[in-house]
Formats: C-alpha cells, structure tokens, sequence
C-alpha cells in the first residue's frame, strides 16, 4: 500500500472538494495588462536573465519588475492560462512567476525554495519564446495542448514539478516503477521514433523522448503532464500505460486532470 504523508493527502483532498465546488462558479476576471501591477524595486534583485518578474500572493499578482514591457504582458497572459488550469489549492506556495529570456530552457522551476520575493515558497519561470509563438494566448480558457513543445505542456511540466514534489509522488512513482528489483528498459540516447508533432506516446516504455533520455524526475513529471493533458488515457498492460495510470492512485489527480480536460470544452 503506498505511503502516503498525512499532509499531502489533507493538501489533495482540499484540492480536489475545491474543485468539485468550483464546477458552477463563474470564472474569475483576470488582469488585463502588467500596468495595473505595482512596480517593486526589490525585485531588481532577480538573475537578469528574467524579463518579466513578478510576486505572486494566491491569484493576484502583487508587484513586478520589468526589463521589457513585451515580456510583462507575456506573463500576464502566461499565469492567467496557469490558474485556469490549475486551482489554487494546487500551487499554493508558488511566490514568484517569471519570464526569462533565451531558449535553452523552456521552463524552469526551483525546487529548493530560493525565490526573490523574501517569502517562503517556489519559483516557476517560462520561456518569452513560448508565450510569443502561441495562438490565442490571450485567451485563457481555450482547450489545452497536449503535445511537447508548447506553451501548455511546459506550465503543466513545470507545475508537476512543485506538485509531484509536494506530494511524494516523485518518490513513490520511483517505489514502483525504478530499483533493482524492478527490470529496467534501455534508455537510447538519441531516440528518433516518438511523434512528430510532440504528441507523447501511450504505449511502450515511456512516453516521451525526453523522458526516455533524461528519466529520473524528468520521466515522473513527463508522464504526469502525459496523465493531465492526454484526452484518452491508455488502458493496456504496457510499461508506459501503467506509468500514466500510477497517477490515478494519487489523492486529487483525477479530480485535477477532469478539471483540466474541461477548460474550453
């Protein structure tokens, strides 16, 4: 039986009556510009490599700085898309929301709890790159995408990497499905058989060429974003589908994958 820590169970469990609660809630108005946030000169502090920097306090952005005015409506629009998808009992602790320059990383989140903001929590940054390539950004509620590549994976990838830390899942995905006592596949280096268009793949042994490369927390938060974001999870006996359906067994996953599933349907 999976050992579950008494707080992650109590943070789900909240999660998912909150969303249970929200089905006939009207959406929340968001911001509609970085303008009405107020400038922080604290967070001049912020690597450079940030063009758009911003405190985060539950739903509301509280204060920002900005290198480049482009990038701060970028990341409007950006957590806009990410508390529409992800309820706030679901990211409680994430304090600061950043867009970053360059693409060597789409995304970026920092499990050690170092922030700029001088409060306790978790910083999440995405690449500008991503958000100016995407169509309808400024609509919140459109249907998510579930290929790699794209805007929606990378804020589901780098969400389940605070989720998936915050509640043990990286640990016990690894119990059952990692070690010695477990046959391992070959990982290739180079995989060149995955779909083109960054759709992951539901059968097999793994469900992206990424996680097939990189494994470890990379793997668990790849098949995690494949559990959210798939339309259809796979019901066969194969290494991955076992993988992706390992997330149904976790309190307030499923409640959060049919919440996601609904956004603009």
């Amino acid at each position: 039986m999976p050992r579950w820590s008494l707080a992650a169970a109590l943070i789900l469990c909240t999660a998912a009556a909150t969303l249970l609660a929200a089905r006939t809630a009207p959406p929340r108005p968001t911001q509609a510009t970085a303008a009405s946030i107020p400038d922080d000169a604290a967070l001049e502090r912020a690597d450079a490599a940030y063009l758009a920097v911003f405190e985060v306090v539950d739903d509301r952005l509280v204060g920002k700085h900005l290198r480049d005015d482009a990038a701060g409506d970028l990341g409007i629009a950006c957590w806009s898309r990410l508390t529409t998808g992800f309820p706030l009992s679901y990211r409680k602790l994430i304090v600061q929301f950043n867009i970053q320059s360059g693409r060597r990383w789409a995304g970026r989140f920092d499990g050690s709890g170092a922030n700029d903001v001088g409060r306790a929590g978790f910083r999440l940054s995405i690449a500008g790159y991503l958000a100016a390539e995407e169509k309808d950004l400024n609509d919140p509620h459109r249907p998510f995408t579930p290929r790699r590549g794209t805007l929606d994976w990378t804020l589901v990838h780098e969400m389940g990497h605070y989720i998936c830390l915050r509640t043990n899942a990286i640990e016990l995905f690894s119990q059952q499905f990692d070690g010695d006592q477990v046959p391992q596949p070959a990982r290739r280096e180079q995989p060149d058989d995955y779909p083109e268009d960054g759709s992951p793949r539901l059968s097999g042994d793994f469900v992206t060429s990424y996680a097939e490369r990189v494994g470890g927390d990379e793997e668990v938060v790849e098949t995690f974003t494949t559990f959210l974001l798939a339309p259809e999870l796979p019901r066969d006996e194969s290494l991955v589908a076992r993988k992706i359906r390992f997330f149904e067994t976790m309190p307030g996953f499923p409640e959060l994958r049919e919440h996601i599933q609904r956004v603009g349907r």
